[in-house]
């Protein structure tokens, strides 16, 4: 880590700084929108396979934030891309890690720490990515099962499986309307997809040939599990659906709370039988281990749960140490049940950066 100069008081740059792009690299103000970003890199077949709700997001804030989509499964969060930062700390002082190629791994990692660090350990000013190619193709395949035994032994299969998806999602029932309504109205508004007790959806990216062929073997291997499979058409379903998971689990105004439950990717279907039990609509990463939950519009457990009910529910759900759960929108205050690890290592960093102990 270097210093320099003080940057305080400074508009957060928007330029490019640099795009070699053989290397598949980019460096770039962070305060430049995603969109932009991605509109740029699309002239060189490249992408940052990173999903979001609205693109045009400051890439300072995703990556503050650390916000991942439904890819997130097959490409990995943003502490895989982002190999360069600059910032500024709270005296005012610019400092940077990391650099500019991908094969730069002297001295502590820090890029990784601040990705997600919600502008606690610096305002980013400055970002350096590794880029991706642009995929040939891209194919969304929807699978209903008819009930949560069906649904876990189809994961258990797909641990096995030959196939590569990069996205692996979970809709709980009351969640499969709502999320698949913009993407993919015609299986929305169908009966079979409404009856479902739980929908899984895959995405893949590749050229022609291997979609198909994914598409083709993951339909067999499902068969004994899945009661129906789909494959969406229309070339936008795939951006669709990503943006429509998103802005899902960034939550709105329809709902007057939303938590996000980390879990273990084996957990994923008890969790949400607990949670769908409860009256709770849930949805999010099956293979990521990450649940968003809300309350649920259209019930058949007798009452939604508030938000004080349903914290409750989501700590018996991590009681045991394992995973955490936060309330991502609250209509009181924001809090956080993390494992015991955890809680250890964030307050022994309060207390090495200076901060307030913990009570």
């Amino acid at each position: 880590m270097h210093d320099s100069e003080s940057a305080s008081g400074t508009a957060i740059s928007s330029a490019i700084v640099d795009y070699p792009a053989r290397d598949m690299t980019i460096t770039v103000g962070a305060g430049m929108s995603l969109g932009t970003l991605q509109t740029i890199l699309r002239e060189e077949n490249q992408q940052l396979p990173i999903d979001v709700a609205d693109e045009q997001t400051p890439l300072g804030e995703l990556v503050a934030y650390d916000i991942c989509g439904p890819r997130q499964f097959g490409y990995g969060s943003l502490r895989d891309y982002v190999i360069g930062v600059e910032a500024v700390d709270g005296t005012g002082r610019v400092f940077h890690a990391g650099g500019r190629v991908v094969k730069n791994v002297a001295g502590y990692d820090l890029c990784r720490l601040l990705v997600g660090s919600r502008n606690q350990l610096g305002t980013i000013t400055q970002l350096t990515f590794k880029l991706k190619p642009l995929p040939a193709q891209q194919s969304i395949m929807v699978a209903g099962f008819r009930s949560l035994r069906d649904l876990e032994a189809a994961l258990e299969r797909l641990n096995l499986t030959a196939t590569t998806p990069v996205i692996l999602d979970v809709l709980g029932r009351s969640a499969t309307s709502r999320l698949l309504a913009t993407s993919m109205p015609e299986l929305a508004e169908s009966t079979h997809g409404k009856d479902a007790a739980a929908l899984l959806v895959l995405g893949f990216e590749g050229p022609l040939a291997a979609c198909q062929w994914q598409n083709k073997t993951l339909q067999e291997e499902l068969a004994g599990t899945a009661v129906w499979c789909h494959l969406a058409s229309g070339d936008n379903v795939f951006p669709l659906y990503c943006r429509t998971a998103q802005c899902a689990a960034t939550g709105d105004n329809d709902y007057p709370w939303l938590a996000r439950l980390i879990t273990l990717p084996s957990r994923v279907v008890s969790c949400l039988s607990v949670l769908q039990e409860a009256g709770c609509e849930v949805f999010g990463r099956a293979g990521n281990g990450i649940l968003f939950v809300r309350q649920a519009t259209q019930l058949s457990a007798p009452q939604a749960p508030d938000e004080a009910q349903a914290a409750t529910i989501l700590s018996s759900l991590v009681a045991d140490g394992i995973g955490s759960f936060e309330m991502l929108r609250s209509t009181t205050a924001r809090f956080t049940i993390s494992a015991a690890p955890v809680r250890t290592i964030s307050k022994q960093l309060s207390e090495l950066l200076g901060g307030q102990k913990p009570t």
